[in-house]
Parts: structure tokens; sequence; C-alpha cells
């Protein structure tokens, strides 16, 4: 997931690492003046946490009362909606991966970076697992200023029905029909 915040935007997206990865990226030079980087950092795992638990329910929900098929159409049609109900107040949230499954939330150079980067630490084993992993990065483009925030999340057991390696033959079916260009995870 992303989140980007420039005096208009937030960027959030994120997974397990290879899952969903959540990004904040805030403009404005007046607006990041004005903030400190400790200051960006909590807006942004507020606006994550609001968007995590939204997704959560209503996937819940979904396949509480349809099963993974439901979720599916969960994760396809209400996640952006939720993400873009999320940004506001400068802030763009969005999701992203190494193996994105929606051709619409493809890392950009920065987050591509940040996810191997993410990729590598969980590889080496070198951070603890209660410790989150993130990077920020203060960006000028021209007249603005943007803060770029990136959060791993980790997969949930709840996503391994879509993402694990135990997929059902229909659900794949389902998945395929749904995401064309889905690059498969390799999540167990």
């Amino acid at each position: 997931m992303k989140t980007t915040k420039t005096s208009t935007s937030t960027f959030v997206k994120a997974m397990t690492i290879s899952s969903i990865t959540l990004l904040a990226s805030i403009s404005s030079i007046s607006h990041a003046e004005l903030l400190t980087e400790q200051q960006l950092q909590q807006e942004a795992n507020q606006k994550i946490a609001q968007f995590s638990q939204a997704l959560k329910g209503q996937l819940q929900a979904a396949i509480k009362q349809g099963g993974l098929p439901a979720g599916v159409s969960v994760c396809k049609s209400v996640a952006p909606s939720i993400a873009a109900e999320n940004s506001k107040d400068g802030w763009t949230i969005e999701r992203t991966s190494l193996r994105v499954r929606n051709s619409d939330n493809v890392p950009d150079a920065w987050e591509l970076t940040q996810l191997n980067q993410f990729e590598q630490t969980k590889a080496a084993g070198t951070q603890a697992a209660d410790t989150p992993m993130i990077a920020s990065q203060y960006q000028v483009n021209g007249d603005t200023t943007e803060f770029r925030y990136m959060k791993a999340i980790p997969t949930q057991e709840l996503c391994l029905g879509c993402h694990g390696s135990n997929i059902t033959p229909e659900l794949s079916t389902l998945i395929n029909q749904a995401y064309p260009d889905d690059k498969p995870s390799t999540s167990k």
C-alpha cells in the first residue's frame, strides 16, 4: 500500500516485504518545513493503521459472508476506495509489492529500491521480528518537496488464502481472471 503526502498527496504501499508496503509521501515545502520528520512519520503511520484496519475489517466480513472469492473482490474493488477515502489532508495512500497482483500498483524506482532493501533485511535476519521495516526520504521536485514514507506490512494469516502457496484451482482461476497480470507470490 502506498501513501503519498503532497500538500495534496501521500503514498502507502506494502506486502510483507513481498506482499504490501506502505509509503507516505508529503509534498509542499511550506507544510514539510512545519513538521519534523518524526511528526510526518507519525502521521504516515496513523494513515497506514486506518487503511489497514478498514481493509482488514472489509476482508474479514466479505470472507465470512462469501468465502475467499469475496475477498478477491474486496482487494480488487474495495481496497482502492478505502485508500482513496484515507487519502486526505495532503496524503495519498497506495499499495505496492515486488510481486504485484494489480498492474496499477507497480512500484516506482524509489519504492522498488526500498522493497528490495526490505527483502534483503528480511533474508539476512538482521532486524527483530517486532520492529517494522520503514524507509523515508525528502524528495525535491521543482518547487515541491515531498516526504515519502514506506512501511513493510507482513503477510497475515488472513492474506494467505489468496497469497499463499496452497490456493485452490477454482480460486486461482478467479484470481487470474481478476488480475491477468498477476505476479504470483511465493509466501508460505
